[in-house]
C-alpha cells in the first residue's frame, strides 16, 4: 500500500487501522516525525508546588492506578468532587508521580466540562487535539469522531501513555478519549469533574472533598509564608472556616496573609453579607464555580436545589427536601444523590446532606429572584407539619411510660428515632425558628415539643434557643400563657446547669405571669422549679412548701404529670429527712401518676428515687430493679443525665450486694456520663460510691483518692 493509499484510509476507514493491519500500524506510530529520539511529549501542567491534606500525598493513588493497567485496557482514576475543592491540583500531583513511567506521551487536556462562559469541549475537537499532538497532520485525521477515535486508539496502543483529562462535563464527553494498549502498551488515564462519572469503568474513584480545618490552615500558612505558631492561629482557623475549607478561596486569602494580619482579614470577612464579598477575585471565582455547577443541572435538579437553599436548617433529609417541594420522599431522595453526584450537595451521617456554607450565599443570590417569597412560605408550611408530625412520633417513642412493642411511623424502634433525633436537631432547630418567625400557627407548639426533646437529651443550648424564640414570639402575639410556660422553662434550662439564683428568678416571673391568666397547671409547674431550687440548696422547708402548693396547683388543673412531679418533691424532701416510709409512699403514688400521664421521663424519676428508699432500707434487689427501670426509661428517652445518676446508684447497690466487679463497672461508665455533661456534683456522688465500694475491698488507696475528689468537687459545685 501507498503513503497515500494509507492516508486515505487514516480519513475514511480508521477502523480498518485499528484491527491490526501490520503496515497501516506501523504508519501511525511513525506518523511526522512524532517518535523522536529522547524526546518525550508532553503537555502536563505541574502541579502546584504547595500541596496539602490528601491533595499532597499521591503515591497512594499513583499505586492504585498502576495495579489497575492491563492488556487492552487503560487504567482510569476519576476524581470528583465540587468545583474549587482541588481536583486539578490533585491531578497534576498524581501526573507527575506517574510521569516517569509513561516515556512515549503525558498529555493533559481541558474538557471546560465547567468553564464559566466555554461551553463543554466536544470530544471530537478533543481528538483533533490529541492526534496532531500525536503528530497528524490534519489531512490525515478523519471528519468524524467515531473514525478520529479509532485512529487515536491505534497510536497509542503500542505505546506509554499517560492522559489527564481535567473538568470533565460527563462520561460521553470521556469515552470516545479513552485509548487502548496492546500487549506491549502501558495507559493510564486521570479524569477530574465535579459530577461522579457512574458511567466510567474506573479503576479508582476518588472523591475529592474540602480540607481538613488543620490542612486548610496549613494551605493559608504557606501559602502566605508565615508560621502556623504565630498567635494568630486562633484566627487562622477562622480565616479557614470562613473560606469554607476550599482551595479555591484558601489560596487567595493566603496571599493576602502575607501583607495583612489574620485578624484584619477575619473582621473584613465577618462584616460583609458574604465572607468573600471584599475580595473581588476570591468572590467572582467562587460565584462563578456556582453558576456554571447550577446552569449544567437539568430543570428538574434546578429546582430541587433551590428547595435545599431556601431550607431553613443547616441540614436536611429527603423526607424534608419532599415536604418542602411538595413531592413524595422517594423522589426527594433520588433528586438529592443525583445533586451529590454533581458536587452540589454534600453527604452527612444518617442519610442527610448539607449545602456548602461558602456556596449557599452565591445560591441565595443567584437563585433570590426565581422563586417568590410567597410560594416559599407556602412550601415551608408543609416542611414545618412533616416535621412536627415526625417530632410527634419521636414523644411518643422516648417519652412514654411504657415502651411501644412495635416500631412507629419512619422508626423501626426508640433507638432508631432518638438516632434520627440527634442527627436532626439542628435541621429542626432551624425550622422551628422559622416556624415561629413565620407565624404558623402550630409555630409555638412544634418549639416547644422539639425543645423539650432536646433538653432531655441534654442538649440545653439548642433547647435554650428554642424556648427564648418561643417566649419571643408569645410575647409578640400578646400570649401571656405561651410566655409564662417559657419562662418556667428557661428557667428549668439555668436550675439543670447550677444557675439557681438565675432559675428561682425565672420561675418567678413565670409564676406571676401565669397566675395572672389563671393556667393553675403552669403555676404548678414554676412552683415544682421554685421548690427543686430551693432542695438543690439544701433549704428542706422552702422546698416542701413550694412542692405542696405545686401539688395542690396541679390537682386543681387535673394534671397528672404535674401532681407526679410534684409528689416525687415532696417524696425527696421526706427521705432527705429520714422519713423513709412516708417517702417511699410518695415516690410510689408519684410513679402512679406518671404512669397515667404516660410520661416516661417522670415515672424515671419516680421510680429511682423509690430504689433510692429501698436501698437505705436494705431492700437490695428491689432497689437494684427500681434502678434498672429507671435506667431503662432514661436510656429509652435519651436522658443522659438521668442515666449516669440511675448508674451511680445501680453501682452502689450491687457494690453492697457484694458483686464488686459489676459496681465498679456501672461507676465507671456513670463517671464517664457525668464528666461529658459536666456535672460536677454527679461526679462527686459517683466518687463516694467509688471510695465505699474501695473501703469494702480494702483498698485505702483508691478509697482516699475517691473521697480527695469527691471532696474537692463538692467544694466547687455550688453555682456551678
Amino acid at each position: 500500500m501507498s503513503g497515500g493509499d494509507v492516508r486515505a484510509s487514516a480519513r475514511g476507514h480508521a477502523q480498518q487501522a485499528v484491527i491490526g493491519q501490520g503496515v497501516q500500524h506501523n504508519y501511525f506510530y511513525g506518523a511526522s516525525g512524532s517518535a523522536r529520539p529522547g524526546v518525550v511529549l508532553s503537555t502536563l501542567i505541574p502541579p502546584p508546588s504547595i500541596l496539602v491534606g490528601g491533595h499532597g500525598r499521591p503515591a497512594s493513588l499513583a499505586a492504585g492506578l498502576r495495579a489497575g493497567i492491563a492488556p487492552g485496557k487503560p487504567a482510569l482514576a476519576l476524581l470528583h468532587g465540587p468545583g474549587g475543592a482541588g481536583k486539578s491540583a490533585t491531578a497534576r500531583a498524581l501526573a507527575a508521580e506517574l510521569a516517569p513511567e509513561f516515556t512515549d506521551a503525558r498529555l493533559e487536556v481541558d474538557l471546560a466540562g465547567f468553564t464559566p462562559g466555554s461551553a463543554p469541549r466536544p470530544a471530537g475537537e478533543v481528538l483533533t487535539e490529541l492526534l496532531r499532538l500525536a503528530g497528524f497532520d490534519g489531512a490525515d485525521i478523519p471528519g468524524e469522531t467515531a473514525g478520529k477515535s479509532q485512529l487515536w486508539r491505534a497510536w497509542a496502543a503500542d505505546k506509554k501513555v499517560l492522559l489527564l483529562l481535567d473538568n470533565a462535563r460527563d462520561a460521553g464527553q470521556i469515552a470516545p478519549l479513552l485509548p487502548s494498549s496492546s500487549f506491549h502498551g502501558r495507559c493510564a488515564v486521570i479524569v477530574t469533574s465535579r459530577i461522579r462519572l457512574t458511567g466510567l469503568d474506573t479503576t479508582l474513584d476518588v472523591p475529592v472533598e474540602l480540607l481538613e480545618p488543620e490542612a486548610a490552615v496549613e494551605l493559608l500558612v504557606r501559602v502566605a509564608g508565615r508560621g502556623s505558631d504565630e498567635p494568630s492561629s486562633g484566627s487562622l482557623a477562622e480565616l479557614a472556616r470562613l473560606c469554607g475549607y476550599l482551595p479555591l478561596a484558601l489560596r487567595p486569602v493566603g496571599a493576602l496573609l502575607a501583607d495583612l494580619d489574620a485578624g484584619t482579614l477575619v473582621r473584613v470577612m465577618r462584616s460583609a453579607n458574604r465572607p468573600l464579598e471584599q475580595l473581588a477575585e476570591a468572590d467572582q471565582e467562587a460565584a462563578a464555580a456556582f453558576t456554571v455547577s447550577y446552569e449544567a443541572l437539568t430543570a428538574d435538579l434546578q429546582r430541587t436545589l433551590r428547595t435545599c437553599v431556601w431550607h431553613p436548617g443547616p441540614d436536611f433529609d429527603a423526607g424534608s427536601i419532599g415536604a418542602l417541594a411538595g413531592i413524595p420522599a422517594e423522589l426527594a431522595t433520588v433528586q438529592l444523590v443525583r445533586l451529590l453526584q454533581r458536587s452540589m450537595l454534600t453527604a452527612l451521617p444518617h442519610r442527610r446532606y448539607v449545602f456548602h456554607d461558602l456556596f449557599l450565599s452565591y445560591a441565595r443570590q443567584r437563585l433570590a429572584a426565581l422563586d417568590h417569597e410567597d410560594a416559599m412560605r407556602m412550601s415551608r408550611r408543609g416542611l414545618y407539619r412533616h416535621l412536627a408530625r415526625v417530632v410527634a412520633t419521636v414523644h411518643a417513642l422516648l417519652s412514654a411510660a411504657e415502651e411501644p412493642t412495635a416500631g412507629t411511623g419512619p422508626f423501626d424502634n426508640p433507638e432508631h428515632a432518638r438516632r434520627w433525633l440527634e442527627a436532626a436537631a439542628g435541621e429542626l432547630v432551624g425550622a422551628a425558628v422559622g416556624a415561629l418567625s413565620d407565624s404558623w400557627e402550630l409555630g409555638g407548639d412544634f418549639a416547644v415539643r422539639t425543645a423539650q426533646l432536646l433538653y432531655v437529651e441534654g442538649q440545653y443550648e439548642r433547647a435554650g434557643v428554642l424556648y427564648e424564640q418561643v417566649r419571643a414570639a408569645a410575647e409578640r402575639a400578646g400570649d401571656e400563657r405561651a410566655r409564662g410556660r417559657a419562662f418556667a422553662a428557661l428557667g428549668d434550662l439555668a436550675r439543670s446547669t447550677g444557675r439557681h439564683d438565675e432559675a428561682d428568678a425565672l420561675f418567678g416571673t413565670a409564676l406571676e405571669i401565669l397566675g395572672g391568666v389563671a393556667d393553675t397547671a403552669g403555676e404548678a409547674d414554676a412552683l415544682r422549679g421554685l421548690g427543686e431550687t430551693a432542695r438543690a440548696r439544701g433549704d428542706q422547708d422552702s422546698a416542701s412548701a413550694h412542692f405542696t402548693s405545686a401539688l395542690a396547683r396541679a390537682r386543681q388543673a387535673d394534671d397528672a404529670a404535674g401532681q407526679g412531679y410534684a409528689l416525687t418533691g415532696l417524696a425527696h424532701i421526706a427521705r432527705q429527712r429520714g422519713e423513709l416510709d412516708a417517702a417511699g409512699r410518695l415516690f410510689a403514688e408519684a410513679a402512679e401518676f406518671q404512669r397515667r400521664a404516660d410520661d416516661g421521663v417522670g415515672l424515671a424519676y419516680a421510680v429511682r428515687g423509690l430504689g433510692h428508699v429501698r436501698r437505705a432500707l436494705r431492700e437490695f434487689d428491689a432497689a437494684e430493679r427500681c434502678f434498672r427501670d429507671a435506667m431503662a426509661l432514661h436510656q429509652r428517652a435519651g436522658n443522659r443525665f438521668g442515666q449516669a445518676y440511675a448508674l451511680t446508684a445501680l453501682g452502689g447497690v450491687t457494690g453492697e450486694a457484694g458483686r464488686f466487679e459489676e459496681a465498679a463497672a456501672h461507676l465507671d461508665d456513670a463517671l464517664n456520663l457525668h464528666r461529658a455533661a459536666n456535672d460536677r456534683t454527679g461526679q462527686a456522688r459517683t466518687h463516694a460510691e467509688l471510695a465505699a465500694l474501695a473501703h469494702v475491698r480494702g483498698d485505702g488507696v483508691a478509697a482516699r483518692r475517691h473521697e480527695s475528689a469527691a471532696a474537692s468537687l463538692l467544694g466547687r459545685s455550688d453555682g456551678a
